[in-house]
């Protein structure tokens, strides 16, 4: 997306009025319709340019050393990052990226690993005895203007629904419980549930007095989005998350649409799962 003076100013503007990144990035799209990350306009407030590759084309050398830090950073051709220092740090640490790229001076919110590499060594210290040492070395590149967030799925998730009023067609004196257990949302798939949905929405349009759902746990495969593993931590086959979550919505969208067309009260229960307990709230 091309900056336009107005997009500047306005930025500026907001950002005097100690408005956040990301509200200023949604002011602008309620305004001018244009799309910008939070970490864009965090960039254009700090740096006054918008351009992710600026910190670099600003530099005429491309290998600069961070005496205080200890640190070689080089400039790549391929506009990637190499940084080397040696420092403190567990095991557990070496394995974190995000500990990695902070200590290396890197913002997890702007850069992402390429390759790591740490080789670890002990040395005697007077004041601590033995303690580990590591050479790290890694080679980091910008995170992409258009690559969410947490922040920015955070705002996206914080904007408010547009109330729909489902007009009813059908209701009676009886109850009805419709219990949805272990659906395992990624290793299940729409197609895996379509015949059973269509023999519970045969059940549901006789009309009811009060209809309850009953998400009874493990609707999501995994307890995260990027890997795939139960809330413990034990890893699982690799699934599609992102396919899993939509999955769900149309389920819930379908269901939560023809009872509330079809009795005169509709309640969702939900009991949380060892495998995605964490998210089955949403």
């Amino acid at each position: 997306m091309k900056w336009t003076d107005e997009h500047k100013s306005r930025v500026t503007e907001l950002g005097k009025q100690g408005l956040s990144s990301s509200k200023i990035a949604q002011k602008l799209f309620d305004e001018f319709g244009v799309n910008l990350s939070r970490r864009t306009v965090s960039r254009y407030l700090s740096t006054g340019h918008t351009s992710s590759r600026y910190d670099k084309l600003k530099k005429n050398t491309s290998k600069i050393k961070d005496v205080k830090r200890g640190t070689e950073i080089v400039i790549n051709k391929d506009g990637s990052t190499t940084s080397s220092t040696t420092m403190q740090m567990t095991e557990e640490q070496a394995k974190d990226p995000e500990f990695v790229l902070r200590a290396h001076g890197f913002n997890p919110d702007d850069w992402d690993i390429v390759s790591a590499r740490n080789n670890f060594w002990q040395q005697n210290s007077v004041e601590n005895g033995l303690i580990d040492l590591y050479q790290s070395k890694i080679t980091v590149k910008p995170k992409s203007d258009d690559e969410l967030t947490f922040e920015d799925i955070t705002e996206i998730l914080k904007q408010e629904i547009e109330p729909y009023t489902v007009k009813q067609v059908a209701h009676s004196a009886h109850n009805l419980v419709i219990p949805l257990p272990d659906l395992h949302f990624g290793v299940t798939k729409k197609q895996d549930v379509q015949n059973h949905l269509d023999r519970m929405l045969d059940v549901i349009n006789k009309g009811y007095k009060t209809i309850v759902i009953e998400q009874l746990g493990d609707l999501f495969h995994s307890s995260q989005m990027w890997s795939s593993q139960t809330l413990k931590g034990t890893l699982l086959d690799e699934v599609n998350m992102v396919a899993a979550w939509n999955d769900a919505k149309w389920l819930f969208d379908v269901l939560v649409t023809a009872t509330l067309k079809n009795s005169t009260k509709v309640y969702v229960k939900q009991m949380a799962g060892n495998h995605s307990g964490n998210m089955e709230f949403a």
